[in-house]
C-alpha cells in the first residue's frame, strides 16, 4: 500500500453539492490533503470528464498512485474496473480512499 504522501488525492466537485462539502469535511477530518477542482469555475474540464466517465453525479474523485489514476464515481454507465470505482455513499467512498492510501 502507498502512503499519504504517495497517493495524490483530487476531488471534481460542485461549490453548491452537499456531498462535496460532506467528502472534503470527511477528508479534512482524516488529515487527509487534496485539490479541489471546482466544476463551475472549469465547465469545459468538466464536461470531458463527465462525458469521458459517462457520469453526471458529483463529486468526482481521482487517486493518482503514480503507476495509473483511479476515478471513483457514484454512477456511470461503464463497466467498473481497476482503475474505475463507483461508491454508494460517502462514507463508502472514504473507505475506498483509505485503501488505497
Amino acid at each position: 500500500m502507498s502512503n499519504k504522501s504517495e497517493v495524490g488525492i483530487r476531488l471534481l466537485t460542485l461549490s453548491d453539492c452537499d456531498y462535496c462539502e460532506w467528502l472534503k469535511s470527511e477528508l479534512n477530518g482524516c488529515g487527509l490533503t487534496y485539490e479541489n477542482i471546482d466544476a463551475y469555475k472549469f465547465p469545459e474540464f468538466a464536461d470531458k470528464i463527465e462525458d469521458k466517465f459517462k457520469t453526471k453525479s458529483y463529486p468526482i474523485v481521482f487517486l493518482d498512485l503514480g503507476v495509473k489514476v483511479i476515478t471513483i464515481v457514484s454512477e456511470t454507465e461503464l463497466e467498473t474496473s481497476d482503475k474505475l470505482l463507483t461508491f454508494d455513499t460517502i462514507p463508502d467512498l472514504i473507505n475506498i480512499i483509505k485503501r488505497y492510501i
